[in-house]
């Protein structure tokens, strides 16, 4: 199966130069975690997702996962987002990121999903954002195409 026949088109994305603040209120309307990040020409140039906001703009991000104080670090979390709140994405975003082709299938990006850690795979015809998949997009149709073939 082909990833085109997946894949979410109806995908978000930012300019590397939407600033942090306007990404978040992107971000908050949509109810996602992340997002790919293109250029004007709707490649794409990156990755941005809330755990890449935090380590930047916290840079005891790794603390706080073994602190009892979760309210102070949280008021730094609140003064650092402020602080950056006009900078671009580009300064935060993740560069180097895997991609898949429409025409690629569900095994290649199955592996890709898993091998890399990765939540989202964005999804590229001749260089250009068309979609995105993820592994329930993946694990969903292959459900419906096993319930089907019991029929």
């Amino acid at each position: 199966m082909k990833i085109k026949d997946i894949m979410i088109r109806d995908v978000t994305s930012a300019l590397a130069t939407c600033k942090l603040v306007d990404l978040i209120g992107i971000l908050s309307r949509h109810k996602i975690t992340g997002l790919p990040v293109v250029n004007n020409n709707q490649e794409v140039v990156g990755f941005i997702s809330l755990h890449d906001i935090i380590r930047a703009t916290l840079p005891n991000y790794l603390g706080i996962i073994n602190s009892d104080s979760v309210l102070s670090e949280f008021i730094q979390l609140s003064k650092s987002l402020k602080e950056y709140s006009q900078r671009p994405i580009e300064e935060f975003m993740r560069k180097n990121i895997v991609t898949i082709d429409e025409d690629d299938n569900e095994v290649l990006a199955s592996d890709l999903l898993i091998r890399n850690k990765i939540q989202r795979l964005p999804v590229l015809r001749d260089g250009k954002l068309v979609g995105i998949v993820t592994l329930t997009d993946i694990c969903r149709v292959l459900m419906e195409k096993n319930e089907n073939n019991k029929n």
